[in-house]
């Protein structure tokens, strides 16, 4: 299984972005759709409804099918279909006690290993994030994150939390972009995220992790408020 950076985009050894691969392409194509709900959660789809939504041809979509199957975006039933996996609020909560070990380990590698040109994009990343924060852009929050998560599994350089984290960021997304409406606060989102981009950009280890632990706060903040225990 590839690490969401891989999908995302590879690099070489100067840190310089590459084209994507076309199987990635639809992976993370089908990826967006489901996250943002125009693959609805519970929605029984086929192999040739993928294909027409992503655009993507078929070998590509079979190998996104199996890779979002691995990250429980979706389910897989032989002989009956594939179903948009539903929400669970009990995934939701198994998820943030993973990221809030795994993350912090990620964050603070980043910002021990990035090279130049990465703490460079997380300063601009940093920008956007307050950027967004000010306009309550939730879209540009949204793809920030991804982004800014990306580089950050690139800079931390460790597959084995890479493909822990991998296992439950679409789920985490998902959650997000489907209850902020109502329950999330887009500017305290952003903001947070922004903080975690700036420590590792500046090579603070234990800021980012400090950072990232109130990120995983507000989630977990946010969790509670949308399923009615706050």
């Amino acid at each position: 299984m590839f690490s969401q950076c891989e999908l995302q985009h590879s690099s070489n050894n100067s840190g310089l972005i590459q084209p994507l691969k076309l199987k990635d392409e639809a992976f993370i194509t089908l990826e967006r759709l489901i996250v943002n709900g125009e693959l609805a959660p519970g929605q029984w789809v086929s192999e040739t409804d993928l294909i027409e939504a992503s655009g993507h041809k078929r070998a590509s979509v079979r190998s996104a099918i199996q890779r979002l199957a691995d990250q429980g975006l979706i389910s897989i039933f032989p002989r009956r279909g594939t179903q948009i996996c539903p929400l669970d609020y009990t995934q939701q909560f198994r998820a943030l006690e993973l990221r809030r070990v795994v993350e912090r380990l990620i964050s603070s590698s980043a910002a021990k290993r990035a090279s130049d040109k990465q703490k460079e994009t997380f300063t601009q990343i940093a920008e956007d994030f307050r950027e967004a924060a000010l306009k309550s852009d939730q879209t540009a929050m949204t793809e920030l994150d991804l982004k800014n998560y990306s580089l950050m599994l690139q800079a931390a350089d460790n597959a084995f939390a890479s493909k822990a984290m991998t296992s439950v960021k679409g789920l985490s997304r998902r959650f997000w972009v489907l209850h902020q409406e109502k329950y999330g606060d887009v500017v305290q989102m952003a903001n947070v995220h922004a903080n975690v981009a700036s420590a590792i950009a500046s090579g603070q280890p234990e800021e980012a992790e400090r950072a990232t632990s109130k990120v995983i706060d507000y989630v977990e903040k946010f969790t509670l408020e949308v399923v009615g225990y706050s």
